[in-house]
C-alpha cells in the first residue's frame, strides 16, 4: 500500500460552465396509471420508477415525429439525430436530469376472484380496480390483466401493477442553438406521449403545467401547424396524418375513458362493430372481415356459424390499428379456428416481423385550465404493405396461407352489407374510425 506522500495531490476540478448552455425545468405529473416503465417489459420499479434514459428515448422519438420529418432520407435522419442526441460513437449533446421523484407504491390493475358457483375455480375475467373499475379502459389493458391457468383453477400470471400518481422535476440542458430542436420533441412528447408500457392507448398520460396548453382553443392553434405542414410518408412515424379533439371532461381518468369507449365502440358496438346478439349476455357476430376470412383460410368453421355471404372473407382490415393482433373465437372447441395471430408480413431481409406499432394515439390532454379532453392522434406513416397469419402448433408458430389477393383497405370493404367501414371510400378502418369520431363530437383540426 502506497505511502500517503507518495499518492499524488487530486488534480483541480475543471471549469465545466459552459456559457453557451441553457439549462430549463419542467415540472411534470401523471394523469393516468403507469404501467411498467422499470428494467423489465411492463413491470413497474418500486425503488426507481421514472428513469432520465426512457425520457430521453421518448424525447428522441418525438423529435423524429417533429423536427425529423424536414429530412427526407434515413440516413439523414440518423446523421442529425446522432449530432444531437448521441449515439455508439458520440455523446449527447443534450442532458437530461430527473430528480426528485413522488410516486405512490405500485398497486394491481385487477383481481381474480373466486366463482360463487364453483368454488374450486377462478371466474373467467378478473375484476378491475378503481380507476379502471365500470369503464371501458379494460378494453386496451388487455395485455395487463394476467392470466389463468386452463380450466380456471389458478392464476398463471397476476394482473400487472401500475404506479397510479407521480410527480418529478424535469431539468433540460443542451447548447442555447439546440433548444429549436429539442423545444418541440419536449411539447409534443408531454402532450402526445407518456411515460411507460402503452402510452399510445392513454397508459402513464403526463401533465406539464410550463407547456401544457391554456384551453381547447389554445390547443387548435398549437396544433394546426402539425398537421398544416405535415409532410408526405416517411420512413418513420411524423406528426401528423389528423388530430381530432373531442369535448372537456372533468378530469384526464374521464377524457381517457371517453376516447376509448369511442374506438370500443367502433370494433365491438352492436350495430357497428357487431350484430345484435341473439341471447342475452352473448354478443352478436362481428361485422368485419376477419372472422370469415380466418375461417377460410384455416378451414375451420363452427356449423351454428354458417357462412355469412355478403362478408369479404379475403381482408384483414383492423390490421391498420397496429400489430399483432390475437384473433379468439368462443366456439374453438366446437370446430371454429384455434387461436391465431396476426403480424405484419417478413420485412425486407426475409426476416419475420413481430410487431408494427399503432399509428393511431388515444389519450387524455390535460389543460392548464384544470380541465382534460380525449384526443385522437393518427400519426403520417407507410401504408402496412402485408400481413402474416400464424397458428401455434405445440412449439411452433408456422405462417399460413393467404388468399389472393388479400386487402387491407380497399374500395369494396366499405360498399358491403352493415361495413363498419362504409365511412370511408377507400375502406380503410383508420379513416372509417376517424369519420366515426367526428359524428360523436370530436372536432379535427384543420389544415
Amino acid at each position: 500500500m502506497p505511502k500517503s506522500e507518495d499518492v499524488p495531490a487530486c488534480p483541480t476540478i475543471p471549469d465545466v460552465s459552459n456559457t453557451r448552455c441553457e439549462s430549463r425545468e419542467y415540472h411534470i405529473e401523471l394523469v393516468t396509471p403507469m404501467f411498467g416503465g422499470g428494467v423489465e417489459p411492463r413491470t413497474s420499479d418500486p425503488t426507481f420508477p421514472i428513469r432520465p434514459t426512457a425520457i430521453r428515448g421518448q424525447l428522441e422519438f418525438w423529435w423524429r415525429a417533429t423536427v425529423g420529418a424536414q429530412y427526407t432520407a434515413l440516413a439523414e435522419l440518423r446523421a442529425a439525430q446522432s449530432d444531437i442526441w448521441g449515439s455508439i460513437q458520440r455523446a449527447s449533446r443534450v442532458d437530461v436530469l430527473v430528480d426528485p421523484i413522488k410516486w405512490d407504491n405500485p398497486m394491481a390493475c385487477a383481481r381474480y376472484e373466486m366463482n360463487l358457483r364453483q368454488p374450486e375455480k377462478y371466474r373467467s375475467m378478473p375484476s378491475w380496480n378503481p380507476p379502471f373499475r365500470d369503464t371501458s379502459l379494460p378494453y386496451v389493458l388487455f395485455p395487463f390483466q394476467g392470466q389463468l391457468r386452463r380450466g380456471y383453477t389458478a392464476v398463471e400470471v397476476e394482473p400487472a401493477a401500475c404506479i397510479p400518481q407521480a410527480s418529478f422535476r424535469l431539468v433540460i440542458r443542451c447548447p442555447k442553438e439546440l433548444w429549436p430542436q429539442v423545444e418541440p420533441a419536449l411539447w409534443a412528447w408531454v402532450n402526445f406521449g407518456g411515460l411507460g408500457s402503452r402510452t399510445r392507448r392513454g397508459c402513464g398520460a403526463i401533465f406539464c403545467r410550463e407547456v401544457a396548453p391554456r384551453d381547447c382553443d389554445d390547443l387548435f392553434q398549437l396544433c394546426k401547424p402539425f398537421v398544416q405542414n405535415a409532410p408526405a410518408p416517411r420512413d418513420w412515424p411524423t406528426l401528423a396524418a389528423a388530430i381530432l379533439v373531442g369535448g372537456k371532461q372533468p378530469n384526464a381518468i374521464a377524457a381517457w375513458d371517453h376516447v376509448i369507449e369511442r374506438f370500443r365502440q367502433f370494433r365491438q358496438g352492436v350495430g357497428l362493430g357487431r350484430n345484435q346478439g341473439q341471447q342475452q349476455n352473448r354478443p352478436g357476430r362481428s361485422r368485419f372481415p376477419e372472422p370469415e376470412t380466418i375461417r377460410r383460410v384455416t378451414g375451420q368453421r363452427f356449423r351454428r356459424h354458417a357462412r355469412l355471404s355478403h362478408i369479404p372473407d379475403n381482408a384483414f382490415p383492423r390490421a391498420e390499428f397496429g400489430l399483432p393482433i390475437v384473433f379468439h373465437f368462443k366456439d374453438h372447441r366446437d370446430g371454429d379456428p384455434a387461436n391465431t395471430v396476426l403480424y405484419p408480413s417478413h420485412g425486407p431481409d426475409g426476416k419475420p416481423r413481430e410487431r408494427m406499432a399503432s399509428p393511431l394515439i388515444l389519450k387524455p390532454l390535460a389543460l392548464a385550465n384544470q380541465k382534460a379532453v380525449p384526443l385522437i392522434l393518427r400519426l403520417k406513416t407507410p401504408d402496412l404493405a402485408g400481413v402474416d397469419l400464424r397458428q401455434k402448433e405445440q412449439d411452433r408458430e408456422p405462417s399460413l396461407p393467404l388468399p389472393r389477393p388479400t386487402h387491407i383497405r380497399g374500395a369494396a370493404l366499405a360498399r358491403y352489407k352493415d361495413s363498419p367501414l362504409a365511412r370511408s371510400p377507400n375502406g380503410s378502418a383508420l379513416e372509417a374510425f376517424l369519420e366515426y369520431a367526428l359524428t360523436e363530437g370530436f372536432r379535427k383540426v384543420n389544415r
